[in-house]
């Protein structure tokens, strides 16, 4: 399918990505009214999309909350604002005690669009390296530390970690380092092999190395293995930060999105 405007392409982002997605590491169950994708070490749940209407909001969440015990340690539901039941289900999951975080704008460009707008030939210090063994993924809490202090930055590591050792093909890590070795900025992707949209993640740069072209230098080279990966899309969920750099790049809105959380008991999660 090629996408010839912005609302064909979100309906191509919302079958592929949310309601048929195969997300790495992840156990999916596609149910009649929405979508779940579970970490394989029970660590969290992801509600990725939902078709029901307002009224049914608040007796899905229960149903999911119930449904949660014993799978995972947190359950995550992404709420995008062209999502159906939006106003309802955002009260119904703030009335359950979920916590609203920051809000983003789903951006996606095509990969060649936004590959000529880049910069032919690297600039700045930074070297990017893809990371392919568990203890290159050290690296990655370092930066995110530094960025999100206080931020549970340990369990989405842990969690990447595993997907290393069971040679999952559906994620890239990558990161720049600085000359003497230290890393300090990151960005992954989401790509199952075929799938049209890759999603572009996990941006981020340590304060000292800011303004460094590290923001561009993650871009590029995600966007140079998504196009020998064979996507012909590419999709962020972009900060207001990030929004001025992407559009430069082509990247278009698509629509926004929250992230709603809610931690469960300890006794919650399945043994690894």
């Amino acid at each position: 399918m090629v996408a010839t405007d912005t609302s064909t392409l979100l309906a191509l982002y919302d079958e592929t990505m949310r309601r048929r997605a195969h997300p790495s590491g992840m156990v999916a169950e596609y149910l009649p009214q929405l979508s779940r994708y579970t970490t394989s070490s029970g660590s969290q749940r992801f509600i990725m999309w939902h078709g029901f209407a307002d009224q049914y909001a608040a007796a899905q969440v229960d149903t999911e909350l119930s449904a949660v015990q014993g799978h995972a340690a947190v359950l995550m539901w992404k709420l995008y604002g062209h999502d159906r039941a939006h106003d309802a289900l955002r009260s119904a999951l703030l009335a359950r005690g979920f916590n609203e975080n920051d809000p983003s704008t789903l951006m996606a460009a095509s990969v060649d669009t936004v590959i000529a707008a880049l910069p032919q030939h690297a600039d700045g210090p930074l070297t990017a390296r893809q990371l392919t063994t568990v203890s290159d993924l050290d690296a990655y809490k370092a930066i995110w530390d530094d960025i999100w202090p206080g931020a549970p930055n340990a369990r989405y590591v842990n969690d990447y970690k595993s997907r290393i050792e069971q040679r999952d093909p559906g994620v890239l890590f990558f990161a720049g380092f600085a000359p003497g070795g230290e890393g300090v900025t990151s960005g992954y992707m989401f790509h199952h092999p075929d799938d049209p949209i890759a999603l572009l993640c996990g941006g981020g740069t340590k304060r000292a190395w800011r303004q460094q072209h590290a923001y561009t230098l993650m871009l590029t080279v995600r966007a140079h293995a998504a196009r020998a990966r064979g996507a012909h899309y590419l999709a962020v969920e972009a900060s207001a930060e990030s929004r001025p750099i992407l559009a430069r790049l082509g990247f278009q809105p698509l629509s926004t999105l929250m992230f709603y959380e809610r931690v469960m008991s300890s006794e919650s999660a399945s043994a690894p």
